[in-house]
């Protein structure tokens, strides 16, 4: 017989912060695949917490076949103190510290506490939403490595969870996607993951978290782990990598397209002017391609986060 437990996952880094991970498992009354779905990794990305928590609600072990563990919020500090992607203990990016190491700081540990509520998976799901002043259409995302079983398994992933955008990233492409935590569980425990992104400026909409649940239940579907059939899904667009733009300088912030739009090599994404309306950089498109992700700022600070582009041909 199956069952459904919840938990609180709580212990010390090195330097005596504490973590405290929310950890759900539900197991099926029939067996089958073991699926581990995480949100939250960005503190602020709500619709992806929200949607995994509904998910927990709607989800019996008379649907489940095998298990399906889900942790609701990984990083529960970044998600209580507002912040983005930075954390607030550390200041590192949660999602650029996998597989992290026991007794590193609070990010490194907590990358390794949440890497081994993944192991010993049959695949994974990382759920995200898009962050306050960020407009973003929905995409998923997979590591291309060297196993093509791999790659076809987290490309399977990223299919079936039907948003209508697909970007494929490597450890040494356009834009690196070492310490992601679905490139990790590919390059470092070898099965299949994709992170799906779903929502914008931080705002949990109806519509985007039922897109979440939606995707979800899709996959694990297809994976065999909800009973049912997979729904068929639409053509999605293959974006092969992405470019990430930031801005040199600071000042007032001109956006010259719009989020979803097609962008060619050369073109003018942004224009910044001083505080008196001189302009001082334009940021251009390297890429020909589509806007994925967009700052809808008026303001930009050095070094600040403009784009994501999308590769197309």
């Amino acid at each position: 017989m199956g069952g459904k437990k919840t938990e609180i996952i709580n212990f010390e880094t090195a330097d005596k912060k504490k973590i405290s991970i929310p950890v759900a498992t539900i197991v099926g009354d029939s067996p089958g695949p073991d699926a581990v779905i995480t949100a939250g990794i960005h503190g602020r990305e709500y619709g992806g917490i929200l949607s995994a928590i509904q998910l927990l609600q709607q989800l019996t072990p008379s649907d489940i076949n095998g298990s399906v563990k889900i942790i609701t919020v990984c990083d529960t500090a970044a998600s209580e103190w507002h912040s983005g992607k930075e954390s607030p203990i550390d200041g590192l990016n949660l999602n650029r510290c996998f597989p992290g190491r026991q007794g590193g700081s609070y990010s490194v540990e907590l990358a390794a506490r949440i890497f081994d509520e993944i192991k010993g998976a049959d695949y994974h799901m990382d759920i995200h939403s898009g962050l306050y002043l960020e407009s973003c259409i929905p995409f998923s995302t997979y590591h291309r490595g060297r196993s093509g079983a791999l790659n076809d398994r987290s490309h399977e992933i990223a299919y079936y969870y039907g948003l209508p955008n697909i970007v494929i990233t490597e450890s040494e492409g356009r834009w690196p996607d070492k310490g992601t935590c679905y490139a990790a569980a590919y390059e470092n425990i070898g099965i299949p993951s994709a992170l799906m992104l779903t929502g914008s400026f931080g705002v949990s909409g109806k519509e985007d978290i039922q897109r979440h649940i939606k995707g979800i239940k899709n996959v694990l579907r297809h994976f065999g782990s909800l009973k049912g059939d997979a729904a068929p899904v639409g053509r999605p667009l293959i974006h092969e990598n992405m470019e990430w733009l930031y801005t040199k300088n600071g000042g007032i912030y001109h956006r010259m397209v719009n989020v979803g739009e097609r962008v060619r090599r050369g073109q003018l994404i942004a224009l910044i002017t001083d505080y008196f309306g001189a302009p001082v950089e334009k940021i251009v498109s390297p890429i020909n391609g589509q806007i994925l992700i967009l700052t809808e700022s008026s303001v930009a600070s050095p070094k600040d986060f403009a784009a994501a582009i999308g590769v197309t041909k």
